[in-house]
């Protein structure tokens, strides 16, 4: 079933929101954009429930600590479906951590994302699902060097 115009601006506001957190590094207003109930998927790795979803945003980096430092999530299309909003985007930041068996390589790094997004009745976050392409944490820069 389609949505009308009221559904798709409450769902881009709703994940604005979550994504002004993110990008302030704030991980208590990030979780505060999710359900009680609520999945994220990232790369086929379930995180199914609030302590996970926490734990691999602050891994990432989306905290004081993580992989990436001045993590930004950078939003490039925004599609809907009837359940969900669809993001085309890219995660940016400075790879100084270990991420997903990739050493720290200190550069600034830009990885392409899809992402789909569920929303409840009460504007929570209930499915995050990302597909992330990490291919640019491989590739030495210019020279070489790692």
């Amino acid at each position: 079933m389609p949505i009308d115009d009221a559904e798709r601006k409450r769902r881009s506001a709703l994940l604005a929101a979550h994504y002004r957190a993110e990008n302030d590094n704030d991980l208590g207003r990030i979780m505060a954009t999710f359900a009680e109930t609520s999945e994220m998927i990232y790369n086929r790795q379930s995180f199914p429930d609030q302590g996970s979803i926490s734990q691999a945003h602050a891994y990432m980096g989306f905290s004081a600590e993580g992989a990436f430092r001045g993590l930004r999530t950078i939003p490039d299309h925004e599609h809907f479906t009837a359940e969900e909003i669809v993001i085309e985007g890219r995660v940016c930041g400075t790879h100084v951590g270990e991420f997903q068996g990739f050493p720290p390589t200190g550069r600034e790094v830009e990885l392409p994302f899809v992402a789909f997004y569920r929303f409840d009745a009460a504007g929570k976050l209930t499915s995050e699902r990302v597909v992330m392409n990490l291919g640019s944490l491989a590739h030495a820069p210019a020279g070489g060097q790692r």
